[in-house]
């Protein structure tokens, strides 16, 4: 008879009965244990031993991390199955090997398994995967070709070697690319021209790929190399390199931008239905895949349209003066009622019936004069680069954004003006669009042939597949805990404190610095802290007085900077914003362990409440029903959260403090959160007991230290 066992639905662990009898709750997760009947039986665990076997051929380490293994096997079941996965695996855990290791195994077992693109949203993250696939070729020296793109900017020598190109916009970059090749600046590029016979590969860059498939993965710097001493663009010999590439690595646009895909995937030959496809850090895809249909346009740009009209005696009939004039007033009235940096929404047809009025024409002859002007500004573009100048053209850019103004309508979208500072205390107009369906982008998902995506803080599943438009009926979820030992990490709530928007006033500011005050000094170490805003970081930050250096974020703060700050300080405190450019991506990290002792988030880091968030909600209450304000509120938030968290740990030997200040945390908020959070948290009034608490954690360290 086959023996009765219990299984962790969450993590995949076993019990036998009598530790089931012991505690009917996973010891690793907290998680209430299933029945499984003849879980162990011989031909299971043949099964798991063949597999384990397998995977072992292709894994480039001696042994598994925690839960590594449980990540692999869910990979390596969607994409043989041809699935959706959604793998919420936490940092520590070897995600990026994992599922390369996982698409090995498949494709050993299936030669026709197709190809794997896997996409990543920073430089840092692709550098991974290129190096993970050369520890996999050291490891076992299987044969495979991989193409791993840069943008085609960073890949460009004239971008290197041209001191005007290094600071212009991608969008100009590639307009100015696509002239040069065209040779419609009076010459071409000579290093695309080598690069092809005619529509064909020339036979150099034949010679270089078939050198590169021999060696094996190379990083694009190392192609950046070759290249550039054979006279060859480096981007294009990728892209050639991706039509036999087994594996194609890139940023999420090759997939979710329709031009981009076409492109480079397209001309290398490869179906979309044939592809098997990696998010990584898939917790950022639904605003990433809204802002592809998002932009704004400010009055500066108009501003500097019209000289750059007037210096190229461009007749743009009055348009641009309207245009202006138009912003402005509009600005104006913003600004009297709701202040600045508030984005306050519009109707699309307002700003397009006030410029018709203002030029006296109808709406069909206003968008000639978009696209004539659109034309125009290209010419622009020429003539600059014939003078030697940056080849950007800001007449142009104001029409593109007029273009999208007017074709991008619907539900899905929302049209604001708002009013904001520049560096210079000038107040500057900014029309915007923003995209409130990430599906417009990221529903090509359901046409891989399998997708998973990932992240070490993909809290909700249903979220990411309802926002995204993706097939339910294909997906899967695995949920793994974090590897790190639970020791490691201390979980306080400061329930004395707030920062809801009905609560929010001078004495509650004081209360936080204080409280902050004695927190960063009791830690004696670097600290992060994560604000709800820029706003009410400013109001609390001049209100404490630390005896230690303390950086605070700004819109123009480098994360070089903060790096460079964290590495000359050993005690001292990091001020940013939920959301910002210092919480979200940033590793900071020395010599592969974190720089941090601490991360307090001030504050529940819920979105704004602005016009446009209320917009969000109507659009997802429309579409999800009861669901929208999970949707548009709480799981941003908690997404702001984790991500601030998430600095704090980078390896197993990192401990370190999280304190929430916000009595919020420890109410119905907390049901949001992972187990383990919700059975380490500890909640205090007063702050005498999180003080305490926090030596008590502290202590043991500073005796090893001894």
């Amino acid at each position: 008879m086959e023996s009765i066992r219990y299984v962790c639905r969450r993590c995949g662990k076993n019990y036998s009965a009598q530790e089931y009898l012991k505690s009917r709750f996973c010891l690793n997760c907290g998680t209430l244990l299933v029945r499984n009947v003849g879980h162990n039986t011989v031909a299971e665990q043949k099964s798991e031993n063949h597999f384990e076997g397998l995977v072992k051929e292709f894994f480039p380490y001696a042994e598994f991390r925690p839960y590594q293994l449980n990540a692999t096997k869910f990979a390596y079941k969607v994409m043989r199955d041809g699935k959706i996965g959604l793998l919420c695996s936490p940092c520590g855990t070897g995600k990026s090997i994992s599922v390369l290791t996982a698409y090995f195994a498949a494709k050993r077992l299936n030669p026709s398994l197709g190809r794997l693109i896997a996409l990543t949203r920073t430089k840092n993250q692709l550098e991974i995967y290129s190096r993970e696939l050369k520890n996999v070729k050291e490891h076992c020296g299987v044969d495979f070709v991989a193409s791993i793109f840069k943008s085609k900017k960073e890949m460009c020598p004239h971008a290197f070697e041209d001191p005007k190109l290094k600071d212009i916009r991608y969008r100009d970059f590639l307009y100015y690319c696509r002239g040069l090749k065209e040779g419609i600046f009076g010459k071409t590029c000579e290093y695309f021209e080598k690069a092809y016979d005619g529509r064909k590969p020339s036979w150099q860059a034949r010679n270089l790929i078939g050198k590169i498939k021999k060696v094996g993965p190379a990083l694009p710097d190392e192609v950046y190399e070759v290249c550039h001493d054979e006279g060859l663009c480096p981007y294009e010999v990728t892209r050639m390199l991706a039509r036999y590439a087994d594996i194609i690595i890139g940023n999420y646009n090759y997939i979710l931008v329709d031009a981009i895909r076409g492109s480079v995937l397209g001309r290398a030959g490869v179906r979309i239905k044939e592809v098997n496809c990696v998010f990584d850090e898939a917790h950022s895809l639904p605003y990433y895949a809204a802002g592809i249909f998002s932009d704004e346009l400010s009055s500066r740009s108009v501003r500097i349209a019209k000289k750059e009209s007037k210096a190229f005696d461009i007749d743009d009939y009055e348009f641009l003066d309207a245009l202006y004039t138009v912003m402005i007033e509009f600005g104006k009235k913003v600004f009297k009622n709701y202040g600045l940096d508030v984005e306050h929404i519009i109707e699309g047809e307002t700003l397009i019936e006030a410029l018709a009025k203002k030029l006296d024409i109808n709406h069909e002859g206003l968008l000639e004069i978009i696209q004539e002007l659109a034309d125009k500004g290209e010419v622009v573009r020429l003539k600059r680069s014939e003078m030697g100048k940056t080849p950007v053209s800001y007449l142009s850019r104001c029409m593109e954004f007029l273009a999208d103004w007017v074709s991008l309508t619907g539900s899905s979208y929302a049209k604001y003006v708002k009013v904001e500072v520049d560096r210079n205390g000038k107040k500057r107009v900014r029309l915007g669009i923003r995209c409130l369906d990430p599906s417009l982008a990221a529903s090509v998902i359901n046409d891989l042939r399998s997708a998973i995506l990932m992240s070490g803080t993909l809290w909700n599943m249903n979220y990411y597949i309802d926002v995204l438009g993706l097939d339910g009926a294909r997906c899967r979820s695995l949920e793994l805990p974090s590897p790190f030992p639970s020791e490691n990490r201390l979980i306080l709530v400061d329930k004395a404190v707030t920062t809801k928007f009905e609560k929010r006033n001078e004495i509650q500011w004081k209360r936080i610095a204080a409280h902050l005050n004695q927190i960063i000094q009791r830690v004696r170490g670097r600290v992060a802290v994560y604000f709800p805003s820029y706003e009410v970081m400013q109001d609390i930050a001049k209100l404490v007085r630390l005896d230690m250096p303390m950086l605070v974020e700004e819109k123009r703060t480098r994360i070089t900077d903060v790096l460079e700050f964290l590495q000359k300080n050993g005690k001292c405190a990091v001020f940013g914003v939920a959301r910002g450019k210092i919480s979200e991506g940033v590793d900071m990290t020395m010599e592969g362990k974190s720089m941090l002792s601490a991360v307090i988030i001030v504050g529940l880091p819920y979105p704004k409440k602005t016009e446009l968030q209320k917009a969000l909600y109507k659009f997802f209450k429309e579409k999800f029903g009861e669901k929208a304000m999970e949707y548009a509120n709480t799981i941003p938030c908690l997404n702001a959260l984790a991500q601030s968290a998430g600095r704090l740990q980078r390896s197993p030997e990192d401990r370190g403090v999280i304190v929430i200040m916000d009595r919020r945390a420890a109410g119905r908020f907390k049901r949001k959160l992972p187990k383990d959070w919700q059975r380490e948290m500890k909640a205090h009034f007063q702050i005498e007991k999180i003080l305490a608490k926090i030596d008590e954690f502290i202590m043991p360290t500073e005796a090893a230290n001894l």
